[in-house]
Order: C-alpha cells, then structure tokens, then sequence
C-alpha cells in the first residue's frame, strides 16, 4: 500500500529545518494532486515562548532532554507545519494553537505536538514529531482527505463501515519501525471510513507514557479502548494487536472490539 519504502525518502535534516531537494520535489508532487486546499491544527505548549525562539539556535534535538520542559519537539514541529505550509503553497495549511487556547479544550489533545488532521470530527490524529518513517503516512493521510480516497480492500471497508459503537485506537510506533506505517496507513483510513473511531499514533519513544504503562515491548501495538475513558491515560484495553496484520484481519478484531463495548 505504500509502496517501496524508498519511492519517497521523507528523511529530513532537522539541522537546517529543510528537506532535502529530493524530498521537496516529491512532496511538490503529492501535494499538486490535492483536490482541496486543508487546515490541520498543530497543539503546542507555550507557543508564545516557541514563536519568540530563534530556529538557528535550536537544532538537533533528536536526542530529546529533559530539561526543555512540557514538550521538546514543539519546536521541531512548527517548523515542519511551516515547512510544509511553504512546500505546498498553501495545499495544506497549519493553526498552531496552544495547548490552553478554548480550540484545544474542545479538540482534547492528550500529548503535545498534537498534530490533528482536517477530517470533519477531527478524529483522527499524530502525537509526537513524523520523523523517520513516519513521515510517509503523515502525508499520506492528507492526500486521502484532500481527493476523498481510500484505499483499503472493499472487504476491510464493509466491515469499518459496519461499527455502530465509538471505539478508541491509540497506536504505539517508533521512527525507525517498518511495519508502523503501514499500520498506521490502515487505521487511519477506517478513521475515514467510521468516524465512530478516534484514531491516535503516538510515538513511543518521544511520547513514553502509556506505552510504558501498557508495557508496549514492541511495535506497532495497537491498543483498543473505551472512547469515554479518552481522557484516561492507560485505559484499559478492549482489545490489542500487536506486530502487523493484513487490513481485513485488523478490521475484524477492531470490529470484535466494538461488539465486546456494546454489549458492556
């Protein structure tokens, strides 16, 4: 579904807050076959402080320090919005808002950087920095909502498209997983198949949390819980997947999860 991991090198250097010529030209691609123009929300912490911070002095902060209080990739993440607010010309745009602003209340972000896709209930999300090979689905997605395209298997659609009762999918990854993008390719297109489904990627290395509390040893995990303990870190699950599964088995079990919920 995504191709030759390399068909597109979403690598960029965070030393310079560019991408590379290379990866410019393809995103410049992508971004010409959108459809329609999107708002994504970025959620930040102290975005005045972000806004105030010269870009020049704050480089190389993959190693995240503990010392840069609530949330150390903020930073990195704005520039990206700006960034690929550039690159598009404005196909696909960013609110920064911060984590205290009313618009944040209502969208409850549970981690910052919150990166929050334009989808109608706003239901599908990316915690965390899209670095590595994350970076592929993050931008996948946009296209998906921009031209109105899914591209699951049609059985894998029937079966979201079947749920009836809100479900909560939070879905572990690292930067350097192989299989989390593709993973996370699928959940979030049943996020745009259901709407019932509140699909979040959390990045587990920046964003350790939960993954700690629900012992994720290794990814992808996806953990499947009850969408009014949202706000509930470590929830208990509903049901679990974990490594890869092709999308109609993962529509099944997340299918299963509804039903087990609805019977509650």
């Amino acid at each position: 579904m995504l191709g030759k991991p390399n068909s597109i090198r979403m690598v960029y250097e965070m030393s310079t807050g560019l991408f590379d010529a290379e990866t410019i030209q393809a995103l410049k691609q992508i971004f010409k076959t959108f459809k329609k123009e999107l708002t994504d929300y970025l959620v930040v912490e102290d975005l005045e402080k972000l806004s105030e911070q010269d870009p020049s002095t704050h480089h190389h902060h993959h190693h995240i320090h503990a010392h840069h209080g609530g949330c150390p990739t903020c930073n990195e993440a704005k520039l990206l919005a700006e960034e690929l607010q550039n690159i598009s010309e404005g196909k696909l745009k960013f609110k920064i808002i911060d984590l205290k602003s009313p618009e944040a209340t209502v969208l409850k972000p549970r981690y910052t950087p919150a990166f929050i896709y334009d989808t109608p209930k706003r239901n599908i999300r990316y915690y965390g920095l899209p670095s590595g090979q994350e970076f592929a689905p993050f931008i996948y997605i946009h296209q998906y909502i921009a031209n109105d395209v899914v591209k699951l298997p049609k059985q894998a659609i029937d079966i979201v498209k079947s749920i009836e009762t809100p479900l909560h999918l939070k879905v572990f990854v690292t930067p350097e997983c192989p299989y989390c993008p593709i993973v996370v390719d699928t959940v979030n297109q049943m996020g745009l198949v259901n709407d019932l489904l509140l699909v979040e990627t959390i990045e587990a290395i920046e964003l350790p949390l939960e993954a700690d509390m629900y012992g994720v040893s290794y990814v992808p995990d996806i953990v499947i819980t009850d969408p009014e303990k949202q706000t509930e870190y470590g929830a208990e699950p509903v049901e679990r997947i974990n490594g890869y599964m092709p999308p109609e088995e993962l529509a099944k079990v997340v299918k299963q999860a509804s039903e087990k919920l609805s019977r509650k």
